[in-house]
């Protein structure tokens, strides 16, 4: 008996030892993160993914997160953008998440994170979809980061066509429009 009392009080204190150690942040855990990333659709009360979201809702979420990057716990902002990329978007940057923070580390894109504010200046018309793609629209913002002058970035998106998230507003890219307006000075 004080065997199975010794074993059943070690592993007590097993469990405590393992739980207190655990980042209360939670980890790449989609299950987990899908309730907050898809808070701003009115219909998804038992977590499935609809396709309420519009184009210019999936920015403001992005953005939303974006602004304060690392609440409430490291890189959200970052996950959020991920989540709402499109596989061909991920895939262009390294397919996983951590390849996409470190992408998007870099000066241009980062000036989105933890930016003082952002205004959605231009909404651009649906694209009607084709046989081989989605439905498409730009949605053009103004960012103000925290350090340095004001940026515009235009975000193209496009409604996707494969389960699971068929019908979701999916980012296909995201383009600092300086970078495109110098590049057409050499064409």
């Amino acid at each position: 008996m004080a065997v199975i009392v010794t074993i059943f009080h070690f592993l007590i204190v097993l469990f405590i030892y393992a739980t207190a150690f655990q980042p209360s942040v939670p980890s790449c855990n989609r299950k987990h993160r899908g309730g907050l990333i898809w808070k701003y659709s009115q219909d998804n009360v038992d977590g499935s993914l609809t396709p309420t979201l519009t184009a210019e809702d999936v920015v403001t979420a992005c953005m939303d997160a974006m602004l304060q990057n690392d609440v409430p716990w490291l890189n959200h902002g970052l996950e959020t953008c991920f989540d709402f990329s499109s596989d061909r978007c991920r895939a262009s940057l390294g397919g996983n998440l951590d390849d996409f923070i470190t992408y998007a580390s870099n000066p241009t894109f980062g000036s989105m994170t933890n930016a003082i504010k952002y205004d959605i200046v231009n909404v651009g018309p649906i694209i009607a979809g084709t046989p081989t793609r989605g439905s498409m629209q730009t949605v053009l913002v103004k960012v103000t980061p925290a350090k340095g002058g004001d940026r515009q970035f235009l975000w193209t998106l496009q409604q996707e066509r494969r389960p699971p998230r068929q019908g979701l507003w999916l980012v296909h890219e995201c383009i600092y429009v300086e970078m495109v307006q110098s590049s057409a000075n050499f064409i």
